[in-house]
């Protein structure tokens, strides 16, 4: 179930990464395309579409090495405490169930899973800092839903 669900997030990642390789193509040729000459010393057109290409090109690079990551990442079933490749649900004062997935990659995608959002977060994420290495049952009075514990790992 676990890896069905880190499949769709590879696939989601590599979609992005495809659209994210062309719009990085496109603004590097218009960058140096004829349209784009500087027309004045205070015409900058040219230095902001490469500079903009340049971003574009670091994060396909982010996004290709978190596919990496997913792709290697071991999952294991049933851990005592919140791992990379854990589903944890925090429960908050008012009984609402949130599900998380931890992944090195991936962060904010939403998925369905059992009927019921399921949010991918990274440890580097405010609810992913708070929640990496905590177990069941661990009170977390400072999360971004509130007050809540954890109710299941799987």
């Amino acid at each position: 179930m676990k890896n069905k669900l880190r499949d769709q997030v590879i696939l989601q990642l590599e979609t992005d990464l495809a659209s994210l390789k062309k719009a990085a193509a496109e603004t590097h040729s218009l960058s140096t395309g004829d349209e784009n000459k500087q027309e004045g010393k205070y015409d900058t057109r040219s230095i902001e579409a490469s500079y903009l290409a340049d971003a574009q090109t670091q994060q396909a690079k982010q996004l290709e090495e978190g596919i990496f990551k997913l792709r290697n990442l071991t999952l294991t079933d049933d851990p005592d405490t919140a791992i990379l490749g854990a589903i944890v649900i925090l429960t908050t004062e008012d009984a609402s169930d949130y599900q998380f997935f931890l992944l090195p990659a991936g962060g904010g995608i939403t998925l369905e899973y059992e009927d019921s959002p399921l949010t991918i977060v990274t440890p580097e994420s405010p609810i992913g800092e708070i929640i990496i290495t905590s177990s069941i049952a661990d009170q977390l009075p400072d999360t971004p839903i509130g007050p809540a514990y954890i109710s299941e790992i799987y």
